[in-house]
């Protein structure tokens, strides 16, 4: 031992093999959660070994359940070292890659005799084992039923309608020259600034406005998010509701909300026509399309309500209960406020890509956007709407997206992405 040490100094121990391998054992795939069996072995002179084994108590699947199991091997008379019950029991015992373990093992064993091969107690283990384990596998024998194939009867599909969602806003934008759309999703976070109160305005008196609900509601902020939520309401003519999570949706269904509409957002998932016939039972009007899904997964979906599928914006990759700038979970009045500031933060990943960082003081949450631009061309996807994320766009750039999506067509470029629309999930 080396350095400033002497007597009387504390000394601590940084590394155990047995702890290790203890801990190592848990993430290895083998068994952990172990059957508990009780165990009978007979060892008779000139009698084959003969094994019974049972669970050591009424498990669920393992009810009446027992094997007894004769071997091929006679033991013979002992010259210099008869086995012991200890050397038995020893063998027994190692069960570690099976889903047994045996709390009890009683032996029968006359005395001075002598097996030739440890080996062959080996094999009457797994063999016992083994014939257990079909034994408990046979209760689970698949059954076949009739099934009845739901259909999904779609609606009219006439011309796309487009959805405009302002994940950003600028107070400064002239809101009320926007065109061409057909309603606007405005996120519940603006609703709470007056700041933003003039653009609001402008897009209500031109435009069907929803409010575009946060994907975590967290609990502290509760009697915030809905007192925002009813303010806005009585302020504004809002058509709906654009929800992330059950959690919300729930809220919104109660009876002071029933007039309004329901547009379930991509972060619900829906990938199939079960997913839309489901959100359609308990009042959805309107569903948006998992952005995973490809072309020709959107053109076999089914609905009697409207679809709604993101063709234009930066996706979310990550909603992280952090601000990153802040480097707190919650906002504090001493944080110097750098989301307030009229700045860019971007994370680079190691190929140089640059990920947009939103922190958002609403809930302290931070925001993470994909590197590149989703871009995808509308025309025969079997949709509703087309729906148009905007980030940092300008009004005359909003409204040269607008006019490209209307027209069929996407944009393309190195900053732009076609993101599954070829491709399998």
């Amino acid at each position: 031992m080396k350095g400033n040490i002497s007597p009387g100094d504390k000394i601590f121990k940084i590394a155990s093999k047995t702890l290790s391998d203890e801990a190592e054992f848990t993430f290895s795939g083998k068994e952990i959660k172990k059957v508990k069996l009780n165990c009978k072995i007979s060892i008779k002179k000139d009698s084959p070994i003969s094994v019974f084994i049972k669970p050591d108590r009424e498990y669920e699947h393992y009810k009446n359940v027992s094997i007894t199991l004769k071997s091929d091997i006679i033991p013979s008379v002992a010259i210099n070292h008869p086995i012991s019950k200890k050397k038995i029991i020893t063998q027994f015992s190692k069960t570690t890659d099976t889903p047994f373990e045996f709390s009890k093992i009683e032996i029968d064993l006359d005395e001075g005799l002598y097996i030739s091969k440890i080996s062959d107690i080996n094999a009457l283990r797994r063999d016992a084992l083994k014939r257990l384990e079909e034994l408990v596998c046979l209760k689970f024998t698949r059954v076949p039923i009739n099934f009845k194939q739901r259909i999904f009867n779609d609606k009219c599909h006439n011309t796309i309608k487009t959805s405009l969602c302002l994940m950003e806003m600028n107070s400064a934008f002239d809101y009320s020259k926007l065109e061409d759309v057909d309603r606007v999703y405005i996120p519940l976070k603006f609703f709470e600034y007056s700041k933003y109160k003039d653009c609001i305005s402008a897009i209500n008196k031109k435009f069907d406005t929803y409010i575009y609900l946060p994907t975590i509601l967290t609990s502290n902020y509760y009697n915030l998010i809905w007192n925002t939520i009813n303010s806005a309401l009585t302020q504004y003519t809002i058509s709906g509701f654009v929800f992330s999570n059950i959690s919300s949706f729930l809220k919104i269904k109660e009876p002071e909300y029933e007039k309004y509409d329901f547009i379930a957002n991509y972060t619900l998932n829906t990938f199939n026509n079960y997913s839309i016939q489901e959100l359609s039972r308990i009042g959805v009007d309107t569903v948006t399309l998992s952005p995973e899904l490809n072309k020709d997964d959107i053109k076999n979906m089914n609905s009697n309500i409207d679809k709604e599928l993101i063709v234009y914006g930066r996706l979310k990759v990550m909603s992280s209960r952090y601000c990153l700038l802040g480097h707190s979970n919650i906002c504090y009045p001493t944080c110097d406020s750098k989301c307030r500031e009229n700045k860019k933060y971007y994370l680079k990943d190691r190929l140089g890509f640059l990920f947009r960082v939103i922190p958002d003081n609403f809930q302290s949450v931070t925001n993470i956007y994909n590197s590149k631009i989703l871009s995808i061309n509308p025309n025969d996807l079997n949709i509703d709407y087309a729906r148009i994320n905007i980030l940092e766009e300008n009004i005359d750039e909003i409204n040269n997206v607008i006019s490209i999506v209307k027209s069929g067509s996407r944009l393309e470029g190195q900053n732009y992405t076609n993101g599954h629309m070829n491709r399998n999930v």
